[in-house]
């Protein structure tokens, strides 16, 4: 009796399907017709019927005699009437089958005796091509409901035969692109079929590596976008974070041209950089989540050819993938060689800024065995905005990777390796005439968006109290050497075990030299200034004199990150078991000075006497340190059954950090002043040691609609951790070390067949004090830091959709729409005693206000043609209005940025292309005043004032050739 309850609901759900299709049966039986037909041929005398009760039906022409001339005349008839006496007088019967109508042919004794299906012989041949009207080869080309299936020849060319009645729709699908199905003629005669399948442009049906047990995007939990080789060849990137672009519920600046980026995930709040989002090289983080500028992720890894395709998993499921990573984490998958020789070599050249690139890659294999892929990239240019300097940008990087695969076809072992060798310009802040408008206008003769206050002189040398001398040079830009190298391990044993070891040990050294302006006064008579050299600086009415904050920093750091996952599937488990230790040592040597300089474009520095030094010191700070996190996790898919699927994950880091932390003066007793702030003397260091350990976790489920839909949905509490650079703050205070829960919601849809892809997710995102730490500039002590925390929560929909509208032309349209507030956030100015001693003592609250530079909405409707060689890319991206601070003060316009591109291909091998950046030339801040709109009261601000900001990059024009083989 144990199994009763089951068997009676087995027997209650077969009741109850046996009645639906009975009623579904009934339901186009009942319905009315009317006929009038006299001589015409049975075939399309069924037809109409058909048509008029919306009915397929099937049958053999030749076993009914379809060619037969028939006479009928039927007024507001149900069809069972016509296929009971009209059809049947001609000796033809039905049966329903599914959803369809199986007519045959009645025998000589008048019974009722269908054909065998069997005979339902015709054979179905075809060619299927991609979009281009290439053909494709390996499809899988089956027949919807048995096991009837071929697949596509060298040519794209397929034959089918032993249809039956019942199974006329083909299902074709192939990695890629979007599953198609196609409908068969009724009857048994021979049919050959045309069919072009479109691009899966968001992937859905392809196999996601990223994280776990890999999975076709469709059957994931998970909020899963990827982006091709191809589409980043349509989007032309000009940066690695610029490509971040195309992925959404991230809100991502790119202005700063080669230099650093920044990029908010779902709404959370942060000065920049990329504090909640975890970037990956071929598995392994690149530097541990939760950093600013400096370092800068994006200085760690390069966008070339040597880039296979591209995959982000946003939102819960990231905070098991990576350690303190709740936002999204974005994999760079390489290519890792293959059986045949592939490579492309293409030289990029930028007309708007005197841009040469060549880069490069190739693979293939050394034997059965060994394959290898190899590429990188070099190049040299002027800027996006001229410095006054050239080249501004100069450099590359080299890649490589081998994998010898085992003997017994069960793993392989992979090392791999990478050099960067990089300059970059780091595109500031600048001033512009304030009017309220949000809009970068023009000074006189000064133009923000196309000019660069960078002075002519960009040397200078200093020798610290300590005795260390150093050279500087603005020309250094963001300087980047990196090396690296690991292995990968990968092992299916036996007994069914994958076991794979990930390692990687890096080593990067980054010079930053760089100029921030912090104000600007009018110059008078009364304080004269002088060139370099003693020279008197001539007076103008109307000059301006700018202070700036200019930064020499020699930042390096080591690490080593090793990763041991165990994954097996037995039954209905996919389960995964992982271990991993990274290890981040850092040792930043960084000197902060102040200099003036004129305003205008390429400005001489100007000093306050004749003999002064360029630039004077301000402060000197160090990170010296080492971050050393344990982890442990695991997950398990479970396949309740054909249709759902149950998702768990969980993951335990352990960090410790310790290093020594500068201070600046002691107090009147001897022991060290904490509170003092940074000056150009270090003190004396600190030491510290704390350990931290932080959980996260994850249940999710995939409800699998049908082979082309699913729905699924997610649940988790992860976190944000405080890094080294909490800990080695200056004024630095136990209290504000605190806990930083995340917790995430979200439910998703997705759909993929024919020519229709479809993602759609909502979401809810909240953080409890999180570091918002606010940099003032003071007057007499340099840049300083204001430490504040805050809470936020946001409600977000992410959306990615894409349509083949005809066989040449594609949509796709991607965006964000988010709501996104600080639940607390109180800022005071004694948390630093410079501050407090120009502020004044004051306590800002920014609850309730909107999170500061993320708009409401942020979407992109991009168009692709392709039509015989030529290829054609227009996209149009739409920013909506932001803040630059959470006071709300400011409000930046919404805009509309432009990129377009044209393309031809010579041969398949050779091809060149064309494209513009900002094609309508827009121009619009993407940040005011970090550091000073907080507390202005913009209503007092009168127009024409000359206020600091951070413009979009003007037009850029770009041409490329190809060689790809």
């Amino acid at each position: 009796m144990r199994n009763s309850i089951y068997q009676i609901l087995a027997i209650t759900i077969f009741t109850c399907s046996a009645l639906a299709k009975d009623v579904e049966a009934q339901s186009f039986l009942n319905k009315q017709i009317s006929i009038t037909a006299e001589r015409q041929d049975i075939k399309t005398i069924i037809e109409k019927a058909g048509k008029l009760a919306d009915v397929k039906f099937v049958y053999s022409p030749k076993l009914i005699n379809s060619d037969r001339k028939i006479s009928i005349n039927l007024v507001n008839q149900k069809l069972k009437y016509f296929l009971e006496n009209s059809l049947r007088s001609y000796d033809v019967g039905y049966r329903i089958i599914k959803d369809q109508i199986l007519l045959y042919a009645i025998n000589a004794n008048n019974q009722a005796e269908p054909i065998p299906l069997s005979l339902f012989d015709g054979v179905v041949t075809g060619k299927v091509t991609d979009s281009k009207g290439n053909p494709l080869v390996g499809v899988s080309i089956a027949v919807k409901g048995t096991t009837i299936g071929t697949n596509s020849d060298a040519n794209g060319a397929f034959a089918l035969k032993g249809l039956t009645a019942d199974s006329r729709i083909l299902v074709l699908t192939y990695v890629g692109y979007i599953s198609k199905e196609v409908n068969l003629a009724n009857g048994n005669a021979d049919e050959t079929l045309n069919i072009s399948l479109s691009e899966d442009a968001l992937q859905l049906e392809s196999i996601v590596v990223t994280g776990g047990n890999p999975k076709k995007k469709l059957e994931s939990s998970v909020a899963l976008t990827s982006v091709s080789s191809k589409d980043i060849s349509n989007r032309a990137p000009l940066n690695s974070t610029d490509l971040l672009k195309a992925i959404p519920g991230l809100t991502v600046e790119s202005t700063g041209g080669d230099g650093p980026g920044n990029v908010w995930v779902r709404g959370f709040p942060q000065q920049g950089g990329y504090i909640f989002l975890g970037i990956q090289e071929d598995g392994l983080p690149l530097l541990p989540t939760g950093f600013n500028s400096n370092p800068s992720i994006d200085q760690y890894y390069k966008t070339d050819l040597t880039i296979q395709n591209i995959e982000a998993i946003r939102g819960g499921n990231a905070s098991i993938i990576q350690a303190n990573t709740p936002g999204a984490v974005v994999n760079n998958i390489s290519y890792t060689g293959a059986d045949k020789q592939y490579g492309q070599f293409k030289f990029t050249t930028g007309f708007s800024q005197g841009l040469y690139r060549f880069d490069g890659n190739t693979g293939g294999k050394i034997s059965d065995l060994v394959k290898y892929n190899i590429g990188g990239f070099f190049r040299t240019d002027k800027g996006v905005v001229n410095p006054g300097y050239s080249p501004a940008n100069e450099g590359g990087q080299v890649k490589g990777n081998m994998t010898f695969n085992f003997k017994n076809n069960k793993g392989f072992i992979r090392v791999y390796g990478k050099y960067i060798n990089d300059k970059v310009q780091w595109l500031l802040t600048s001033y512009y005439p304030y009017d309220g408008t949000g809009k970068p206008t023009k000074y006189g003769n000064y133009d923000m968006v196309s000019q660069s206050i960078t002075p002519i002189e960009t040397d200078w040398s200093y020798t610290d109290p300590a005795g260390s001398a150093h050279n500087f040079s603005l020309k250094d830009g963001m300087h980047t050497k990196l090396g690296s190298g690991g292995f990968q391990f990968n092992y299916l044993t036996d007994g069914g075990w994958q076991i794979v070891n990930n390692f990687r040990y890096q080593k990067t050294r980054t010079n930053s030299t760089f100029s921030i302006p912090s104000g600007i006064t009018a110059r008078t008579t009364t304080t004269p200034y002088y060139y370099v050299g003693g020279a008197p600086a001539p007076f103008t009415a109307g000059d301006q004199v700018i202070t700036s904050s200019a930064g020499g920093q020699l930042n390096s750091d080591e690490q080593f990150v090793d990763y041991l996952d165990l994954k097996k599937t037995f039954k209905s488990h996919s389960l995964s078991l992982g271990a991993g230790i990274h290890q981040y040592n850092r040792d930043d040597l960084r000197y902060a000075f102040r200099s003036f300089s004129e305003f205008k474009e390429n400005p001489h520095v100007l000093l306050q006497s004749p003999t002064a030094a360029t630039r004077t010191v301000q402060t000197k700070t160090t990170v010296i340190g080492d971050t050393r996190t344990l982890s442990a996790y695991a997950s398990d898919e479970i396949k309740i059954d054909n249709k759902w699927r149950l998702d768990l994950g969980v993951r335990i880091d352990n960090q410790n950090v310790k290093g020594r932390r500068p201070f600046y003066a002691f107090n009147t007793d001897g022991t060290p002043n904490y509170t003092a702030a940074a000056n150009p003397t270090i003190a004396g260091y600190t030491a510290y040691d704390e350990t931290i350990t932080n959980w996260a976790a994850s249940i999710g489920t995939n409800y699998k609609v049908s082979s082309t839909t699913s729905l699924f949905a997610r649940l988790t509490k992860a976190y944000n951790a405080p890094n080294i650079g909490d800990y080695n703050a200056t004024a630095y205070n136990a209290a504000n070390i605190k806990k930083r829960p995340v917790y995430l919601a979200e439910i998703g849809y997705k759909y993929a067949k024919n020519n229709l892809a479809i993602f759609a997710s909502g979401s809810y995102s909240a953080i409890k004090n999180t570091s918002l730490t606010i940099n003032v500039p003071t007057i007499t002590s340099g840049t300083q830091a204001l430490i504040a925390f805050g809470s936020t929560r946001t409600w977000s929909a992410e959306y990615e959709i894409s349509y083949k509208i005809i066989k040449p032309l594609s949509l796709r349209f991607t965006g964000t729409l988010q709501d996104s507030k600080y639940t607390d956030y109180n800022a005071s100015t004694r948390t630093n005693s410079a501050v407090l001693a120009q502020l004044g003592d004051k306590v800002y609250s920014f609850t309730g206000n909107r999170t500061e530079r993320v708009p409401v909405l942020n979407t992109e409707l991009g168009a692709n043609y392709e039509y015989k060689n030529i290829n054609l890319y227009v996209a149009a991206n739409y920013i909506g209005s932001r803040y630059t601070s959470p006071s709300e003060s400011y409000e930046l316009p919404a805009y509309v940025v432009m990129k377009a591109g044209a393309g031809y291909n010579f041969t398949k091998k050779v091809s060149i292309r064309f494209w513009a950046d900002n094609l309508l030339n827009a121009r619009v801040l993407t940040e005011g005043d970090v550091r000073g709109d907080q507390f202005r009261d913009f209503s007092a601000v009168t127009p024409g004032a000359l206020m600091i900001g951070r413009t979009l990059l003007q037009r850029t024009f770009w041409g490329s050739l190809a060689y790809s083989f």
